[in-house]
């Protein structure tokens, strides 16, 4: 057996524990992203958009972004104290440096905040449709300073938390699918309205969607010389987009079976 002289003992002895140290924590972090993986199992019988599963991927979200700065943070800790840093003293340099950093960095400080009171209030989660700025997209991860919406074109747009004191949540609660239909001024206004509404009935007895019988409001207001009449009807917010696509599809086809031309289409 080789005798190693002290000196290379010693840093052997702090580079297995180096080792151990980021293996362990790696381990710890792939585990408990695994349990949180499956806690966002739908259970049996529950709905993949269920309340629970909602929040869980929001706070899931969360708790992965904290847990990989935990993990980096001991991680470096761990070597610098193993290379004979005085951690201790670091720690509270850093400190003082975060300190004259957080007053000089107030934009940072307000994205943190602002995203710990979101999650907290429960005004936005993981899997809304959100409308910020003008961009709408639905919400990938939310984490302590940057909230990520992923477009309908795919792209995926990065906001600061402190841009998300204004936004509109279109997955909370109930919605109403509008649809509007443009008249040529030779298409009687009553008969096309009664069509409006005879359509939104049916529909609303074929799919059980409808949390109010669909109404119909007459002239909502002229495009030029064409009257612009409206269908609408209360939904769960999740739905909205599905009951405009087919309500249009069916109001389409009901005004050709009477042979009704019809001027674009759309919801406000």
């Amino acid at each position: 057996m080789i005798a190693l002289p002290p000196a290379a003992a010693a840093l052997l002895y702090r580079l297995a524990a180096v080792l151990t140290t980021v293996v362990v924590l790696l381990v710890l972090y792939a585990v408990l992203t695994r349990l949180i993986e499956r806690q966002l199992a739908p259970r049996e019988g529950e709905s993949a958009v269920s309340p629970r599963l909602h929040r869980l991927r929001t706070v899931s979200s969360l708790v992965s972004n904290v847990l990989r700065w935990v993990v980096a943070f001991v991680i470096v800790v761990v070597v610098l104290r193993e290379l004979g840093v005085d951690v201790q003293a670091l720690v509270v340099s850093a400190g003082v440096l975060g300190l004259a950093v957080g007053f000089g960095a107030q934009s940072l400080v307000k994205d943190v905040i602002t995203g710990i009171f979101l999650l907290f209030e429960g005004l936005i989660g993981v899997g809304d449709t959100v409308e910020v700025d003008g961009h709408q997209g639905t919400v990938e991860a939310i984490g302590l300073r940057v909230t990520k919406l992923r477009a309908l074109d795919g792209s995926l747009r990065v906001i600061p938390n402190g841009n998300l004191s204004a936004f509109t949540n279109r997955s909370r609660g109930w919605a109403r699918a509008l649809v509007e239909v443009t008249l040529p001024r030779e298409v009687p206004v009553e008969p096309a309205l009664a069509v409006l509404k005879r359509v939104g009935e049916e529909w609303a007895r074929d799919t059980g969607v409808a949390l109010e019988p669909p109404q119909t409001q007459g002239i909502v207001r002229f495009n030029g010389a064409e009257a612009v009449l409206r269908l609408m009807v209360k939904v769960d917010a999740d739905r909205r987009l599905d009951a405009e696509y087919e309500l249009r599809r069916r109001v389409r086809d009901a005004f050709d079976r009477e042979k009704w031309p019809t001027v674009g289409g759309g919801s406000p």
